[in-house]
């Protein structure tokens, strides 16, 4: 891990490299949620048996407490059905959990292989990683059981530190963890949640990461006033 300011770190030409971390989102950066099967909230309500339009206004009610670890998965599922007069089983329950996280999983095995490829480039060049993620709490045990979990020096979940993108809180919080200034830092996001604007805001360079975007049925445009990246590794150019 990175010390302080005064370690200077030297590209491939010899020159002062001012960053010094680079910190991740996760989905639609580092891996996608498109490409294989989704356990979609339109099979969630047919499995509960109550209409989408209803459950949905209870369950994103409760989106903030789901993200910033007040409120479980599982608890946000059986608040809504209550809500809806729907009585929820521990074996129904049990099974919507299990096809949400085995779905969610699914996800780490669509990775672009110079994701990785970068994730290692960085650690050769002595640069600390992170990911910051606005995460629920079955993602949180996706995500840690994950191959590319163990690439990383710091892991920032909104869970589990109880705040998330894009409040300056959840950037800072990663810079302190890993040892450097925010400044130091480059973050590099899809652009959801407005993090590369919260980023930006705390003195981080942002890079709008469009490797997985650019696949999607409607290709993402670019987002004024940040870099962008087509490809995981040109990453490494704006680091040098």
């Amino acid at each position: 891990m990175i010390g302080n300011a005064q370690y200077f770190m030297i590209n491939n030409k010899g020159e002062y490299m001012k960053h010094k971390a680079v910190i991740f989102d996760l989905f639609e950066t580092l891996i996608t949620e498109w490409g294989h099967k989704k356990y979609t909230k339109n099979e969630m309500c047919a499995d509960l048996g109550i209409e989408r339009k209803i459950f949905d206004i209870y369950w994103e009610e409760k989106e903030q407490e789901r993200y910033i670890g007040k409120m479980t998965f599982e608890d946000s599922i059986l608040y809504a059905c209550k809500n809806c007069g729907k009585y929820v089983d521990n074996l129904l329950l049990s099974d919507i959990v299990d096809k949400r996280m085995t779905t969610k999983s699914k996800c780490f095995e669509y990775v672009i292989p110079d994701v990785f490829q970068l994730l290692r480039n960085l650690k050769a060049m002595g640069l600390s990683t992170a990911i910051i993620s606005n995460c629920s709490s079955e993602e949180v045990k996706v995500l840690k059981e994950s191959e590319i979990y163990k690439y990383f020096d710091e892991v920032i979940l909104s869970y589990e530190v109880h705040m998330k993108k894009p409040d300056a809180c959840i950037y800072e919080e990663a810079a302190k963890r890993l040892g450097v200034d925010l400044n130091e830092c480059i973050f590099v996001g899809d652009g959801g949640s407005n993090e590369l604007a919260g980023a930006k805001a705390v003195g981080m360079k942002a890079v709008q990461a469009k490797w997985y975007t650019n696949r999607l049925p409607q290709k993402r445009d670019n987002i004024d006033g940040f870099w962008v990246a087509e490809d995981p590794l040109d990453i490494i150019e704006y680091i040098e």
